[in-house]
């Protein structure tokens, strides 16, 4: 073989290592193990995994980026570590943020947000340093997070089927979302509380969507989401709980605040004259009244 030819075997075998790691392997095994159940011991093993292939490898930066953001989720989901998921999520962003995707890392930061914002993480909350770590690296990346819903709403649209795992995520994302930007951009806010619960409401959880209409409609009444979580309150009320004297009160409640809404008056004042009319009979009326 020529110098020429070993020249040239030599710098594939380069590019061939630098398309993959020792790593990669042992990763996919135990991804393999864990996606046949949550074993507590596959999941150390898998973080502690993740953790050594970062270190053995610190420019490969959309490897390093997702291994965080999975170890984050694990700690996450499965370990219940809210401090070691921030950690992890936000070292991704900080770390790989200008040359890979962080969009989940970004997504689970907002997850972990709005736990701890409902006082649902009693170790994060005696770990104030992480708290502004959490709180600097969301305010430095909503860009990420915008990135991260869109995904998720991708997944939405394209499933076949619900797809109530990504439904969970794009509610609990865009709930984070709505807190941290609430005083600096109420408008956009509401929005993201109504688009959350507008899907839970259709993945079947009203008691999640009313709660975030509500949330809209008693503590930002000004923004322009606002007719529209009030006026869903009633729907849910009427048609999925089937509380028709809140469903009445909550529509009276709406022509009171937004007597000349361009958008729902009409819409509330249709419902409220024919609340609790069974939907048979309202066909009935409609093929009555239809012109000829």
């Amino acid at each position: 073989m020529s110098a020429k030819q070993l020249m040239y075997l030599a710098a594939i075998c380069v590019a061939l290592a630098a398309c993959g790691t020792p790593y990669e392997k042992k990763i996919q095994a135990l991804e393999g193990k864990l996606s046949a159940g949550a074993d507590p011991k596959v999941v150390a093993e898998l973080i502690a995994l993740y953790q050594e292939a970062v270190n053995a490898h610190p420019d490969r930066h959309a490897d390093n980026a997702r291994y965080r953001t999975r170890a984050a989720e694990l700690k996450f989901v499965n370990e219940r570590d809210n401090v070691g998921a921030v950690r992890l999520a936000a070292a991704a962003l900080k770390d790989h943020g200008a040359q890979a995707d962080v969009a989940d890392a970004a997504g689970l930061l907002a997850r972990v947000w709005r736990l701890y914002k409902n006082r649902a993480t009693p170790d994060l909350s005696r770990n104030p340093d992480d708290i502004d770590l959490m709180r600097f690296t969301l305010e430095q990346n909503t860009r990420w997070l915008d990135s991260c819903l869109a995904r998720l709403d991708r997944q939405l649209m394209a499933a076949s089927e619900p797809d109530r795992a990504s439904a969970e995520k794009f509610i609990q994302t865009a709930e984070g979302y709505a807190i941290l930007i609430e005083a600096t951009d109420p408008n956009k806010a509401a929005s993201l509380y109504t688009q959350a619960a507008g899907l839970a409401r259709s993945m079947g959880e009203p008691n999640t969507a009313l709660r975030l209409y509500y949330y809209v409609a008693e503590n930002m009444p000004q923004q322009r989401s606002a007719p529209l979580a009030l006026f869903m309150m009633g729907i849910i009320y009427e048609d999925d709980l089937k509380d028709i004297e809140r469903a009445k009160q909550t529509y009276e409640d709406f022509l009171k605040r937004y007597p000349n809404d361009p958008e729902y008056t009409d819409d509330v004042q249709a419902a409220l004259k024919n609340l609790g009319t069974p939907l048979e009979e309202l066909i009935k009326r409609f093929e009555q009244n239809k012109p000829q």
